[in-house]
Formats: C-alpha cells, sequence, structure tokens
C-alpha cells in the first residue's frame, strides 16, 4: 500500500511539473514568439526605426529580414507610407536578396509619417529531416516543445517529423506597422542679397540683377532663376528669370526677390530717357515745381528739370544741328536760371556769353554755307529768337518779376562786352558735336 502510494506520487509530482512546463511553454510562445509587427520572427530591422525622431528629409525606409525575400511576392505597394492620412509617392524595390526598401520621389516634409508593410514571402531554410527552424503556429511549437523534453535534437523525434515538417519552401511573414518624425535639418535661408542697390538704366535697354541666397551654415546659392520678382510698378520695367531687367517707360519704381518666405533688400530702379547723348531729367511735379522761384533741379546742372526736358526734345527733332542747337540752348536757360536767383548786373556776365556762344556758332556756320546771306540762317536758326523758351523759364508770376527786375538793374546803364565772340564764350564745346 504504500508503495503505490509513493508511486502515485511520484507520478503525479512528474504530471505537475509536466503541466507546469505546458504552463510556461504557452506564456512564452505568446510573447517571445508572438510573430507579428516588429516582434516578428526574421525581420532583423528597419531604418528609420520605430518611433525614431530628428530623421533627415531625404529618407528611405528599408526592412531587413534574416532570409532571402520571394521577389515575385514583393509588389509595388508593398511598403506604404503616409503622412497626414496621404499617401507618399515613391518606389519598392529589393535591396539584396534580404531588404525591402520604399524612396519617397523627393523628400519628405517635417511631420509624422506612419510605415505599413504588407506581408511577403521569404525563403525557408530546412534541415535534412524536413523541420523547419522555427515552427509555424502555436501547436507545432507545442509539440516542438515537447519533443525538445526527451530528444536533444526536436528533429529526430518521429512526432515533431510528423507535424513539424512542411513541405512549402517559403514562409509568409506578418504585416508590420510603425511611425517615425521626420525633422527639416537643410540648411535655412538667412537672407536674400541683390546683386545691386540702385539701378539706372536708359529707356529700351536693359541690364543684369542676380540674387543669392545666405543660409545658416554659411554657405550661398544663386537663386536667381528661382526666385519671385515682385515690382512696384510693373510698367517701368519688366525682369526675367535670368534677372534681366528691361527698362519700359521713364519712371522709378522697386523691385524686391522672394524665396522660401523671405524677401531680399530693395532695389531702386531709374528709368530714363536719353536724347543725342542728352539724359533727360524725370518729369517733374508741376505743382512742386512751380511752388518755388528756381524749382526742381534733380540732376543739379543749374536748369530746372521742366525746362532742360523741353529744349532737349524740341529741338531732338531739329532737321539740322539738334546737338548744336540743344547746348546753346541749356547755355541760356542755365544764364537765365541766374537771373532769375540774382537779378542784378552781375549776372549779365552770364546771359552775354550765352549771347557771345551763339553768336560764335551762327558766324562760323555761316562762312561754311555758300548761298545763304547770315541775316536769313541766324534768323531761321538762332535759339533765343523764339519765346517758347523764354515762355517755359518764366511761367510763373514770381519768375516774371525777377525778369523785370533784373530789366531794371540794367535800365540806364551802357553795357559793353569787351570780350571777343569766341569758343570759349561756350559752356559746351560745340565745335566737337560733329554737326
Amino acid at each position: 500500500m504504500l508503495q503505490s502510494f509513493y508511486a502515485i506520487k511520484i507520478k503525479g509530482i512528474v504530471m505537475f511539473k509536466i503541466i507546469m512546463k505546458i504552463v510556461v511553454f504557452l506564456g512564452l510562445s505568446l510573447g517571445l514568439y508572438a510573430g507579428n509587427g516588429l516582434s516578428q520572427g526574421h525581420l532583423r530591422s528597419v531604418s528609420p526605426s520605430a518611433s525614431e525622431s530628428g530623421v533627415s528629409q531625404d529618407v528611405a525606409v528599408d526592412v531587413k529580414f534574416d532570409l532571402p525575400l520571394k521577389e515575385k511576392s514583393v509588389k509595388k505597394h508593398t511598403i506604404v507610407l503616409k503622412h497626414n492620412n496621404k499617401k507618399i509617392r515613391g518606389l519598392t524595390m529589393l535591396v539584396g536578396d534580404d531588404t525591402l526598401r520604399f524612396t519617397p520621389n523627393k523628400p519628405l516634409e517635417e511631420g509624422r509619417y506612419i510605415v505599413k508593410v504588407k506581408k511577403v514571402k521569404l525563403q525557408k531554410e530546412t534541415n535534412h529531416d524536413n523541420v523547419q527552424h522555427e515552427p509555424k503556429n502555436g501547436f507545432q511549437r507545442f509539440i516542438y516543445w515537447l519533443c525538445s523534453l526527451f530528444y536533444g535534437n526536436p528533429a529526430d523525434c518521429s512526432l515533431c517529423k510528423k507535424i513539424c515538417g512542411n513541405s512549402s519552401d517559403t514562409i509568409k511573414t506578418k504585416k508590420i506597422k510603425y511611425t517615425f518624425t521626420v525633422e527639416d535639418n537643410s540648411p535655412k535661408v538667412v537672407n536674400i542679397v541683390l546683386s545691386e542697390t540702385n539701378i539706372e538704366l536708359n529707356e529700351g535697354n536693359e541690364t543684369i540683377l542676380s540674387a543669392t541666397v545666405n543660409y545658416d551654415d554659411n554657405s550661398t546659392k544663386d537663386i536667381t532663376e528661382n526666385a519671385v520678382w515682385q515690382i512696384a510698378d510693373g510698367s517701368i520695367v519688366s525682369i526675367d528669370n535670368n534677372g534681366s531687367i528691361l527698362g519700359l517707360k521713364e519712371g522709378n519704381t522697386t523691385l524686391k526677390a522672394k524665396y522660401e518666405g523671405k524677401v531680399s533688400n530693395t532695389v531702386t530702379v531709374v528709368v530714363y530717357k536719353e536724347i543725342n547723348g542728352y539724359r533727360l531729367p524725370p518729369e517733374p511735379d508741376p505743382t512742386l515745381n512751380n511752388a518755388t522761384l528756381l524749382g526742381i533741379d534733380s540732376n543739379d546742372n543749374g536748369i530746372r528739370d521742366d525746362v532742360e526736358r523741353y529744349i532737349i526734345t524740341r529741338y531732338a527733332q531739329d532737321p539740322k544741328y539738334p546737338k548744336t542747337k540743344i547746348a546753346i540752348a541749356l547755355q541760356y536757360a542755365w544764364a537765365s536760371q541766374k537771373i532769375i536767383e540774382n537779378p542784378t548786373m552781375e549776372s549779365s556776365q552770364f546771359e552775354d556769353d550765352a549771347l557771345a556762344c551763339e553768336s560764335y556758332w551762327l558766324d562760323q556756320k555761316t562762312k561754311d554755307l555758300s548761298g545763304f546771306e547770315y541775316g536769313k540762317f541766324s534768323k531761321k536758326h538762332s535759339v533765343f529768337g523764339s519765346y517758347k523758351i523764354k515762355d517755359k523759364i518764366y511761367n510763373t508770376r514770381k519768375r516774371i518779376e525777377r525778369k523785370f527786375n533784373y530789366n531794371t538793374a540794367l535800365s540806364g546803364n551802357i553795357l559793353v562786352d569787351k570780350k571777343d565772340d569766341t569758343l570759349d564764350r561756350c559752356k559746351t564745346d560745340i565745335d566737337k558735336l560733329g554737326e
């Protein structure tokens, strides 16, 4: 009786141990051998890794296994990458024989990305007994474990040979899903610098403007072709993608370049008109120009801008001697401005020089033109004989009063010009004008 009791007790202890081992094995089966997602067998690595942050924008997704992949099981959308619920366009391909790679078509934006890897087939390794190295399901794992209790090599177990064996030469993986975060680690734009700050351009002519971006890593880049140009008045100038600026009409405007949210320094552009080598000053505002005695003289040459523009434009149309007539008329306008500024005897020298310069030119041209009488020639080509110039110069009440004051200052005096009518009396060397 006692012997049978101990026999029963020993059998109970053995059975308890077996049951405990089964419980432990099942726990391990559900944990270590879950075979799903990132913990599945044969998966060696993913790149970027799960939950990784600070990932570069030009990253590619790699999924590496420890067995070769069945090439035919790799499809176009085996790896799917999403950002803000939108699929990222790219290419899925096999690298080597054990790695899946997804390469986006363009650098990724900042943010969180979801990677989904569909099931693929791996080329299975088997031993000579046709027992796979890793059981496929829970029941096979149980038999594999059970045989290991009695055999050093479970493959020697006939039960394992029958149940754990598999005629298939492939293993199907489980789906994979994980996330990573991309950060923009590219150099940041510090500022944009244009090659010029002030441009003066003749109407109808072109010039080149370039835009350079400075980055926070001290690198630079020419972004002329990629910049978005902002012109305050597009009727004055135009600019193409190569930075070529064309002067369309007279006027002042500004332009800037914009790139990646940054705006460059402002460039001031002045488009002017040039006639017969004379650059016209900008057309002044009549109210501002006539609000003061001397008016506006933007180029500071002693001649009001409205008068200078009138003279150059008028005589540029003359069929003969336009350059010479412009030069003489401008000297007369300069002398008249001196008279308006200071209507005294001392200012008469300026007017005398202007008259003498004209006399010198008329005399020289009369000698060269046979068949013309001096009087007829001088009347036809005289610059000062035109009241239109005088009306343009003395165009306000205050300016006319200054002319009267000047005439009063000269009244009763005998004026004798002791100088000869020579080229020295001219402010411009009219002999070199080629007319």
